[in-house]
């Protein structure tokens, strides 16, 4: 204000009509101007300057709800306000690094001086009240009035200039009077704000009540096929058109470039900026460092990775920077703290020290990748004050789609640039949050006013997608979920076909023929329709693979997400193997064998493949096991030959899919494949997952010997655009088909074993997306011997003691941040109550990369040498990095808690049952030998 002062002075007639709902500034000691009298008080004094960065305020809000309300406040100003008018920074001292930030920071210093002079007066020293936005408009073009305003608009008209929340009708406010919006004089014109004009498209009425929501935030709850696009641009349209924002301070965020340029497809020459969620951050990024940094490809991030991690020797088919890739979006989306992650994952050792070589790595290049575009924003926004003001002024009304995609990054980049008001438009639906591995949480949602302060919530209650028994079916279906919005969603179309919704249990060999026949009657049948209108769905992308095989083999053209590549997944790989061994048990390939010997481990030596690789039939394996010296690994050859042997003799009498059960179950491949998934050794897909479909293509191939050939020639064939499309469901949110199949409806698989308990929410909202891509008919396919559990909550709202079990399981643990496919279980931070929780400054700083330590005690010592020197041998004989087998925190946890009992080891860090299964015994009988050396001792 005091930058005004120069101006010449205008007649103040306070307080203004009362609609503005002004308030007036006054010393500490100062009397109260009479049309203040009885007015509630408000003291900004030392200790509301001091609030710890990010922590929340009571004096903001208390001030926030006054100025959102236009309810007059007396403030009561006990300190210098010069403390107030310096843009305050938040050094990394303060808040530690930017993933330490929680996406509920509060920018108190912001809100506070907003909201200190935002609407109201100056009457410091018992003075004449200014009003300081009437001497800005002086500046911006008007001229001097009285009486009935605050100023002469360029044309004569008296004008009242607010400093209130835009969105109210202007003419409800000033008894008619013109108004100018204090964002107009910002700008530095002095326009009056139109007379509200309701808008213009033709909208459902849960859809208009939305458009023509009046001030403040507003969260719009949208359910599958309500029309929340349409929505959201027609907001837009409405703020700039109807109620003439400034175009240059209202921005429409999209989650991606498609539903980006649908957005500018349907605003044509509407003004205001239309962004996606990564080109906001990258425009804060470019007018923060002052240059359009160069956007790196995932190749060129995988250079600057790769001599910052320990990767080890590349295996085969393997790649050994995926999880570092995806760790890092874990840590820089998700906001959490590299040693934590390194810790959960178990397979990225030395995550906590790269993440900030990286970062660093990526600055001396100049240049950001996808992630950095986000989170380099947020930290140029956190320390620079002055430049955050200067974007909060370009960003004034956000209006922000699929809310509920938003990792917590997302949102505090948001809540970042929306701050002091929080003027924030948020479209989403807490039932379609799916992507739980990346930060997104329901909670964004539910407690949307938490985190945009003073929102009003309007609902769209009509899906125009679905017919009536699908809707109906996941309205029952999501009323197990607690972390929800209550919601009433009806079908546009109030049909009662029953086929409109078919739920088909077919016995365990006869998935892909079921499917096979549905999409068959859709092609062929009654109200036929094209391939390209039909869509097969699964949860995971290998579950696709009999639905692919299946429907080529019936000559139905498929468009899929599946490429030949896939049968180079671990499990899937070395099953293939052990069917040609079993086929030709006499002459087989040696790299075949190479392949099968530690899946599962049978504890051979390196210098083993040696003798292996010159192996061509069982009889060689066993003459090789007769001439080694070593007579455990000998012992060792001989079993291998043992099993191979049983193998090929059911290969001889038996079909496909009989030999890949002796595979699984006999030789133990799956125990294999899930020791693999439990450690976290594959690319966050499940390799049990593979070998089930595996089983499943097996049924349409019964031979076993040209099986292989068979199914690789069958993944080879080219895609038809024009086909079925077949995909997982994470990857078609937002779509939607005439006829869709969801395929693989299955237990362990939706939902998935890797889950766990508290996973089950997120997997019944991936249940509920799937089915509702459909607009016409809806199939659902699950093996009958394991159905899904979520087939039978289609049919009825959750009972009491349903709801009851549903809050044991959604407070379990969880299985931790990988799940299977995209899906995997997480949660937002959050305080009581679901509310934003307020992260210190120190908090989390000292997980964020210090240096494991050693154990404590010299028994603890002596468990953790051995402990380390048995990894070393294991690891060798499985050949698996080190990590894979305990990495080195939980290698710590278990020297230092030294368990005597099964029951003991299993409540260690980082044991789960696959790993108790495969190591517990060698570990106890370690623990036991250390703890009677140190008896002895």
């Amino acid at each position: 204000p005091a930058a005004a002062s120069a101006v010449v002075r205008v007649p103040v007639t306070a307080p203004g009509p009362p609609g503005l709902g002004r308030g007036v500034v006054v010393g500490a000691g100062d009397p109260v101007p009479p049309p203040w009298s009885g007015v509630p008080e408000v003291t900004v004094d030392r200790a509301a300057l001091d609030v710890p960065p990010g922590e929340a305020s009571p004096v903001v809000d208390r001030l926030h709800d006054h100025w959102a309300s236009r309810r007059p406040v007396v403030v009561r100003l006990a300190v210098d306000p010069a403390e107030l008018r310096a843009p305050r920074s938040y050094t990394a001292e303060e808040v530690g690094d930017p993933w330490l930030v929680d996406p509920g920071f509060d920018p108190v210093h912001d809100r506070l001086h907003f909201l200190l002079w935002a609407n109201t007066y100056d009457a410091r020293g018992a003075a004449e009240p200014v009003w300081w936005w009437g001497r800005k408009a002086l500046r911006a073009g008007a001229s001097p009035g009285g009486g009935t305003g605050d100023v002469l608009l360029p044309d004569g008209t008296p004008a009242w200039v607010d400093g209130g929340p835009r969105g109210d009708d202007p003419g409800a406010l000033a008894g008619g009077a013109a108004v100018v919006p204090s964002e107009a004089v910002e700008a530095g014109h002095v326009r009056a704000a139109p007379v509200h004009r309701p808008p213009g498209a033709d909208l459902a009425a849960d859809q208009l009540a939305a458009v023509a929501h009046g001030s403040g935030p507003a969260r719009v709850i949208a359910p599958a096929g309500s029309g929340k696009t349409r929505v959201l641009t027609e907001r837009l349209r409405h703020l700039v058109v109807d109620r003439g924002y400034e175009p240059a301070s209202v921005v429409a965020v999209a989650y991606n470039r498609k539903a980006r340029d649908e957005m500018v497809a349907r605003t044509p020459g509407v003004g205001g900026r239309l962004l996606t969620l990564n080109a906001l951050g990258y425009d804060v990024v470019t007018a923060g460092l002052g240059r359009r940094p160069e956007v790196l490809d995932e190749r060129r991030v995988r250079h600057l990775i790769e001599p910052l991690v320990p990767t080890g020797a590349r295996r085969l088919n393997t790649d050994p920077l995926a999880p570092y890739l995806e760790a890092l979006t874990t840590v820089r989306l998700g906001l959490r703290p590299p040693l934590a992650v390194e810790d959960e994952r178990g397979d990225v050792p030395g995550l906590a020290d790269a993440v900030p070589r990286f970062r660093a790595a990526l600055a001396r290049e100049g240049a950001v990748d996808f992630d950095e575009q986000v989170l380099l924003a947020v930290e140029l926004l956190l320390r620079d004050g002055a430049f955050r003001r200067a974007q909060q002024a370009r960003h004034r009304h956000l209006l922000v789609d699929e809310l509920q995609d938003l990792t917590p990054a997302h949102v505090l980049l948001v809540r970042l640039l929306a701050a002091p008001a929080f003027d924030v438009f948020g479209v989403g639906d807490d039932d379609q949050v799916i992507y739980g591995h990346a930060g997104a949480s329901p909670r964004f949602l539910t407690d949307f006013g938490s985190y945009f302060p003073g929102a009003q919530g309007h609902a769209l209650e009509v899906n125009y997608r679905c017919p009536a028994p699908v809707v109906g079916a996941v309205g029952h279906l999501l009323t197990r979920n607690r972390a929800r919005v209550p919601k009433v969603v009806r079908a546009a179309r109030p049909d009662d076909d029953p086929g409109a919704l078919q739920v088909l249990r077919h016995p365990p060999q006869d998935g892909a023929a079921a499917l096979v026949d549905v999409v068959r009657g859709w092609l062929d049948g009654p109200g036929a329709v094209a391939p390209a209108d039909v869509a097969v769905l699964a949860r995971v992308g290998s579950l696709l693979l009999a639905p692919h095989v299946a429907l080529g083999e019936a000559g139905i053209p498929v468009q899929s997400v599946l490429r030949p590549d896939v049968l180079g997944r671990t499990g899937l790989r070395a099953a293939l193997a052990y069917l040609r061994i079993a086929g030709s048990p006499a002459a087989f390939d040696p790299a075949d064998l190479v392949e099968v010997h530690r899946r599962p481990s049978r504890g051979l030596p390196r210098w083993a493949d040696r003798w292996l690789s010159r192996c061509r039939s069982i009889d060689d394996v066993r003459r090789a096991s007769q001439r080694i010296d070593d007579a455990k690994v000998a012992g060792k050859l001989d079993d291998l030959a043992s099993d191979l042997a049983g193998l090929a003799a059911v290969a001889r009498t038996g079909i496909t899919r009989r030999v890949l059960e002796h595979v699984r179950d006999v030789v133990g491949l799956a125990g294999a494949v899930d020791l693999l998934d439990a450690t976290g050794g594959g690319d966050g897909q499940s390799h049990h997952d593979d070998l089930d479909a595996l089983l499943q293509v097996a049924d349409l191939h019964p031979e076993p010997t040209g099986f292989a050939p068979w199914l690789r020639d069958a993944l080879a064939r080219l895609p038809d655009a024009d086909g079925v499309t077949l995909s997982t469901v994470h990857r078609v949110k937002g779509r939607e088909w005439p006829r869709v199949a969801l395929y693989g409806a299955t237990d362990g698989v939706m939902p998935h074993r890797l889950g766990g308990p508290a996973a089950v929410p997120e997997e019944r909202r991936v249940f509920h997306v799937a089915l509702t891509r459909g607009m016409g008919r809806v199939a659902v396919l699950g093996d009958a011997s394991r159905p899904s559990p979520f087939l039978d909550e289609l049919r009825a709202d959750a009972t009491a003691d349903e709801l009851s079990a549903a809050g044991r399981a959604e407070d379990a643990p969880s299985a931790g941040p990988r799940g299977a496919g995209a899906g995997g279980a997480g949660t937002a931070r959050s305080g009581p109550g679901g509310a934003p929780r307020r992260r210190g400054a120190g908090e989390g700083r000292a997980r964020a990369g210090v240096p494991v330590p050693a154990a404590s005690g010299p028994e603890a010592a002596r468990l953790e040498a051995a402990l380390r020197q048995w990894r070393k041998e294991r690891s060798t004989a499985d050949g698996v990095p080190a990590y894979v087998v305990v990495n080195d925190r939980h290698l710590m946890g278990i020297a230092e808690r030294r368990p005597a009992t099964r029951g003991e080891l299993a409540a260690c860090p980082g044991i789960g049952p696959a790993k108790l299964a495969a190591y517990g015994d060698e570990i106890l009988a370690l623990v036991a030998t250390a703890g009677a050396a140190a008896d002895g001792g």
